[in-house]
């Protein structure tokens, strides 16, 4: 992927937001998971790659919606395989994954996936945008990162 994160720290399509501009969070706003790309995916990892490459610390916060469905098996194959191959980067770096999941059923799903393939990553499952928000403050006091003006105010917004 070509995609230059620091000069450009966002993309935008109709089925994906993905904003580096908070950083140490990054936005990942699923709009239409089913419908998203193999570039999308890829772009996001790429994000995910930009920061562990620097040893930064970072908070993804991935949003879905009620009713927009899953990512594509395909998709889901492509983010266990970097998950795999990143495994030890991931293991030694302070990053953690903030996932709102609205539907029970696929919440109950992950903990029983969790439970037998545990994520090299800190990854937190909420039902809503306001629990995940609270997860991404917690999860910055915890990485001793700065929740700055801008971050609050974005949770905030994200929240209502």
């Amino acid at each position: 992927m070509d995609w230059d994160w620091r000069a450009r720290p966002t993309y935008e399509s109709d089925r994906l937001g993905v904003d580096g501009r908070l950083f140490p969070v990054v936005f990942y706003n699923m709009k239409q998971p089913r419908l998203v790309e193999n570039h999308e995916v890829d772009l996001m990892l790429d994000s995910a790659d930009s920061h562990l490459q620097r040893e930064l610390p970072f908070v993804a916060l991935v949003l879905q919606r009620r009713g927009a469905g899953v990512i594509a098996a395909r998709h889901r194959q492509t983010l266990a395989e970097w998950l795999v191959t990143r495994r030890e980067a991931l293991v030694r770096s302070d990053h953690s994954l903030v996932v709102v999941v609205p539907e029970s059923i696929h919440r109950a799903v992950l903990r029983v996936v969790y439970r037998f393939r545990k994520p090299p990553i800190r990854t937190i499952t909420t039902p809503d945008a306001a629990s995940a928000a609270e997860a991404v403050r917690t999860e910055l006091r915890r990485m001793r990162q700065p929740v700055s003006v801008e971050i609050e105010g974005f949770l905030q917004t994200l929240a209502r």
